[in-house]
């Protein structure tokens, strides 16, 4: 783990960023910005907390690739 508590106050932010941007409106530019804060808590919490630092390239890879297509395929199926 590099440094939990510098991870663990990123998460609170983007957490708390997150939050303030979906209290204020439902405008798909800010829909996708949320989603861009969840896919960097998602690399943050797999980068800092899941130790995978044993694990092959092909698994961390598969899980850094999982937020971001996760994200977009929600904010392209909230478009339709």
């Amino acid at each position: 783990m590099k440094n939990p508590h510098l991870i663990w106050i990123l998460l609170i932010l983007t957490t708390l960023s997150s939050y303030a941007l979906a209290e204020d409106s439902v405008h798909p530019v800010v829909i996708g910005i949320i989603l861009l804060l969840t896919s960097i808590k998602g690399a943050l919490i797999i980068d800092g907390f899941m130790e995978l630092h044993g694990v092959s390239h092909l698994v961390r890879r598969a899980l850094h690739l999982y937020c971001p297509v996760l994200a977009v395929s929600i904010w392209g199926i909230l478009q339709f």
